[in-house]
């Protein structure tokens, strides 16, 4: 349910004294609107930190508000909710966490866009001690570049008064994506800050503050990111705080059960929830010292990782208890490399290279570009899209023949079907250097458009061959510039157009019909002996429809009634053009 706001009522015992709490705001969100692939796992992250939150963070239950799919306006109300609470309190900290899409703007919450220095001044509206910024959403290290965040030295770690002021964690840098895990079931950054929330980020007294947290999570989250192929994403710290106190986050001594690790338990560990195998924490632990992971009662399956071997364990823990592991047994699984005739390895290294083949991941942009620009569809050959490249050739060439052959002729429209030629040519320049290595599936539907075409209008109205290009404002509503060109005509006549147009349209996978309104100027010279110059206003409305071939290259008719100074009738237009968005 879109907006769905909830308290979460966990068993746990809350340690805020009187006149203080710590209360916290979090938000996920799968659905990114336009044709963003909707995440899966934004509100599952969502729901885990507000657990943890409660659970070891001295969160009171009943302030740690969690909204799901928000719309713009309910976030708005959310936060200003928080900040009449924290009016009634003399000490207190809030914490907002986000797990969803997010641009190098703001937070996507479905079609709506929550602006980064909206959120910041809302946040700073809320009169807490403390302000404890979450974001796990691409681009979301934006937010660390406004004004009003900069680095102060870090004061964390010195017993005394506690600390005052704001503070930033983000999933990525500005210019970065954020990725989530399919076998982890959340974002890498989510995952790897609540593991240090549990304890793996601890590194003295059971006690997780925020710069250790920071440090673990950074670590963790740079190690796993690098060894995929979105590549590495590199999470952002910025604070602006006061004062000598620790700013501990969690403690694992508040724990309802614990999981103790001796020293000599080194690896890489997993600790996993059952009977579902969810994930609860990942960390790499030394053999230098003991660590304490704090876990909700129930059953589990800790799993370790030395070298070549892997250890398994199964306990269960109850209300208050804590568990050691005294012996982990045997190995379970051993790696290693098969010798000889293994078939079903054989039959998935043979269908790894054929999928490395079949996308071609081994060409390049710059031969495939290079291709077409010696000969259209070349590069298309190139990239292994053989009726594509021969299509790109026959067109341009059927629109180039004229000029070659009879560079003279009057029938060659004025010099539109060469100019046409030459606009396709250059997109299929465009498309090889495109599609080297991208397969996209679905069209986009938000962004910009820009398109080359002609216009008729019968004997008054000659060919005219124009630029026109559209913003996306929403799905289906968009403005820019119509048909900015040139009209040659009779004895030495020519004319200029320039103009603007709003469209409303329907968005398919592949059609677009669409309405439109336009307004512009024609300025040129008039037919005659004695040069006689002619400004008219034009206006026009009527409807097109366009076909996209491929995502990103569209064809593109329309029908207008158009009134042009003394002239008053249909105009019909045909056009191609590619679109730059998501």
């Amino acid at each position: 349910m879109r907006g769905l706001a909830i308290v979460l009522a966990l068993s746990a015992a809350p340690i805020a004294q009187a006149g203080s709490v710590r209360h916290a705001l979090v938000v996920g969100a799968n659905d990114g609107g336009g044709v963003l692939e909707p995440l899966r796992y934004a509100e599952l992250d969502a729901e885990r930190m507000a657990q943890v939150l409660v659970e070891l963070g001295s969160f009171d239950e009943q302030s740690v508000t969690v909204l799901y799919r928000p719309t713009q306006e309910s976030l708005r109300h959310a936060l200003a909710h928080h900040a009449s609470l924290a009016e009634s309190y003399d000490d207190d900290l809030f914490l907002f966490y986000y797990s969803g899409h997010a641009d190098g703007a703001g937070l996507r919450l479905g079609d709506e866009r929550y602006f980064f220095e909206t959120l910041q001044h809302d946040l700073r509206a809320i009169d807490a001690d403390v302000r404890l910024g979450v974001l796990d959403a691409c681009r979301s290290g934006t937010i660390t570049r406004l004004k009003g965040a900069a680095v102060t030295e870090s004061l964390f770690g010195v017993e005394g008064s506690a600390a005052e002021g704001e503070a930033w964690l983000t999933a990525s840098a500005a210019d970065e994506a954020a990725q989530e895990s399919e076998s982890l079931r959340g974002g890498f950054f989510t995952h790897y800050l609540l593991s240090g929330m549990r304890g793996a980020a601890d590194t003295d007294d059971g006690v997780i503050g925020l710069d250790e947290l920071y440090r673990y999570t950074y670590d963790r989250v740079v190690e796993i990111t690098g060894r995929t192929g979105a590549g590495t994403q590199h999470p952002r710290f910025q604070y602006e705080l006061s004062g000598e106190g620790q700013l501990g986050l969690t403690d694992v001594r508040n724990a309802n059960a614990l999981l103790l690790l001796r020293s000599e338990d080194a690896g890489q560990i997993a600790v996993f929830r059952l009977p579902d195998k969810a994930q609860l924490a990942e960390f790499h632990k030394d053999g230098d010292r003991r660590m304490a992971i704090a876990v909700p009662p129930g059953r589990y399956l800790v799993r370790r990782r030395e070298g070549d071997a892997t250890y398994e364990a199964t306990f269960g823990l109850n209300e208050g208890g804590k568990f050691q592991l005294e012996d982990w047994g045997h190995p379970v699984i051993e790696f290693g490399i098969t010798r000889g005739g293994d078939d079903r390895i054989t039959e998935l290294v043979a269908d790894s290279r054929t999928y490395e083949e079949r996308l071609n991941l081994g060409a390049s942009p710059g031969v495939a570009g290079a291709a077409s620009v010696v000969i259209p569809g070349a590069g298309q050959l190139y990239n292994k899209q053989l009726w594509k490249g021969l299509g790109y050739f026959a067109v341009t060439s059927s629109l180039l023949a004229g000029v070659i052959f009879n560079p003279t002729a009057e029938e060659l429209g004025g010099g539109f079907w060469p100019a046409l030629g030459a606009g396709v040519w250059g997109a299929s320049i465009a498309d090889a250097i495109y599609n080297v290595h991208r397969r996209e599936l679905t069209r986009p539907q938000l962004g910009a458009t820009v398109s080359l075409g002609g216009a008729f209008g019968g004997d008054r109205w000659p060919t005219h061959l124009g630029l026109s290009a559209d913003v996306m404002l929403r799905r289906g509503v968009s403005i820019g510039l119509d048909r900015v060109g040139y009209t040659p005509g009779p004895r030495g006549s020519w004319e200029a157009q320039a103009g603007s147009r709003f469209m409303l349209a329907s968005e398919g996978e592949r059609w677009r019909p669409y309405a439109l309104l336009a307004l512009g100027f024609r300025h040129g010279r008039a037919p005659g002996t004695d040069p006689t110059f002619v400004t008219r206003s034009a206006l026009s409305a009527g409807g097109g429809l366009r076909y996209y071939v491929v995502p990103r290259y569209f064809l593109d008719v329309d029908t207008r009634w158009e009134q042009d100074g003394d002239y008053a009738g249909w105009t019909s237009g045909v056009g191609l053009g590619v679109h730059l968005g998501r």
